[in-house]
């Protein structure tokens, strides 16, 4: 692990010149280092044409480039930390396991704040307790994985064309979205992990979301998400390098 984050210090600093020549698959898979991305649709990619290009996963790896890191999309669409919600994201963690990662993002937190008829925010007292044994499976892994909690991007009521009743929606949820952010960075800082905000990086941003949706990012809303956790990544990196 000490090896590969070392290698991954350099990727981030000199990515232009440190890709490795081409090796057979099993050795690629062996020797990069392995970002999982857990989450829900804004993970997935909703709302663009071709998520494996335009999720922030996919950008995320188009950033690192090359073969010496392996971003994979383990999104769920509608997903939730809630044990209670249906889909959840403790439907990937076996596969996750089995990916063994050295780099876990997690972003959570959009569906939890759903109200009737899938009653998930009557159950939002189950948050944090869920999300510390989820951290916890995580942190058993082989891999001792760098984990890093992102609040969910904001919901923006100024986006084009939505309708009257998305914006009611909308506008019940947000403030339930922001508790959560500050739910989320006292886990973070209570598990010892780290925290990306995401909620204030789209706040009044509105050209970054999916018209007549308001939840979900378009591509460059994608894209934009993606830079700010490959600069969150390499700044904690950098700092546990130094230290």
């Amino acid at each position: 692990m000490i090896k590969k984050i070392a290698v991954f210090g350099l990727i981030t600093v000199f990515i232009a010149s440190t890709v490795m020549q081409a090796q057979d698959q099993e050795s690629q898979e062996t020797d990069s280092l392995k970002i999982a991305c857990i989450g829900d649709s804004i993970t997935f990619g909703a709302r663009v044409s071709d998520p494996s290009e335009d999720s922030y996963p996919a950008e995320l790896q188009k950033l690192y480039g090359g073969e010496q890191v392996i971003v994979r999309n383990f999104g769920i669409g509608g997903a939730t930390m809630l044990k209670f919600g249906t889909p959840n994201v403790w439907q990937v963690l076996e596969d996750v396991q089995m990916y063994q990662p050295d780099i876990v993002t997690i972003m959570v937190g959009t569906n939890d704040t759903v109200g009737p008829p899938r009653h998930n925010w009557e159950n939002i007292d189950d948050f944090e307790s869920d999300y510390r044994s989820y951290i916890s499976r995580l942190k058993a892994l082989p891999t001792s994985p760098e984990i890093f909690l992102m609040s969910p991007t904001d919901m923006n009521l100024d986006t084009r064309g939505l309708s009257d009743d998305r914006k009611n929606n909308l506008e019940s949820r947000r403030p339930r979205l922001w508790d959560l952010k500050d739910r989320t960075e006292q886990i973070a800082e209570d598990e010892g992990v780290h925290f990306l905000d995401m909620t204030s990086t789209f706040e009044n941003k509105p050209w970054l979301f999916t018209e007549e949706d308001g939840v979900h990012p378009n591509a460059e809303g994608y894209e934009a998400l993606a830079r700010e956790i490959y600069n969150g990544i390499k700044e904690a990196v950098d700092q546990r390098l130094n230290e």
